[in-house]
């Protein structure tokens, strides 16, 4: 809350994402927690590469993070007609190439070694590099976003950070609920 309200105009309270690369990248914020994908447009604004950087996430007292991702994921269909042929594409896609994908389309890499590559050790990819190569500090968790109720959540969650970070409601009052709400979703 004290970060919200001494560090960030009182709109950035329901800023989408183009709004908040624009506030960071001409300093009206101090920070940005958003996806990958950003790093290649901050990298195409004014800021320089020392006016700015990626961390990894912030651990909690347990000494982890959570940390949501997404995966790259190829398959054969068992009526494919060519098999074999597809199996070989799957290959390749999964291989090296998926390397120069990654830095092509500001994605984080699915090969390890890629994590040796000087663009994905150095600078903003760093961090990520980092947080893929500690699984035991850095847990990986998959969001349900196939589920009927996603939409429904995203929705309900946005507004509830915007009602706490307006004073409108407590942070115990949307945890409350929010357990609620999953536990009821989960029940089915």
């Amino acid at each position: 809350m004290k970060l919200f309200k001494t560090g960030s105009p009182e709109s950035s309270v329901s800023w989408g994402y183009p709004e908040m690369v624009e506030a960071f990248t001409n300093g009206s914020t101090a920070f940005l927690l958003q996806d990958p994908e950003v790093i290649a447009v901050v990298k195409k604004s004014s800021l320089t590469a020392e006016q700015w950087n990626v961390a990894p996430n912030l651990v909690g007292p347990t000494g982890k993070a959570a940390w949501p991702m997404a995966t790259a994921g190829w398959g054969v269909a068992e009526s494919s007609k060519h098999k074999a042929e597809a199996v070989k594409l799957v290959q390749w896609l999964s291989g090296t190439p998926s390397t120069k994908f990654a830095k092509d389309n500001s994605l984080v890499p699915i090969l390890k070694e890629a994590g040796e590559d000087e663009f994905f050790k150095s600078g903003p990819w760093a961090a990520y590099v980092t947080m893929t190569s500690e699984p035991e500090t850095y847990i990986s968790v998959e969001e349900p976003r196939g589920v009927a109720w996603w939409t429904e959540w995203m929705q309900r969650s946005e507004q509830d950070l915007q009602k706490v970070l307006l004073g409108k409601k407590t942070t115990a009052e949307t945890l409350k609920g929010w357990d609620q709400f999953w536990t009821e979703k989960w029940k089915g």
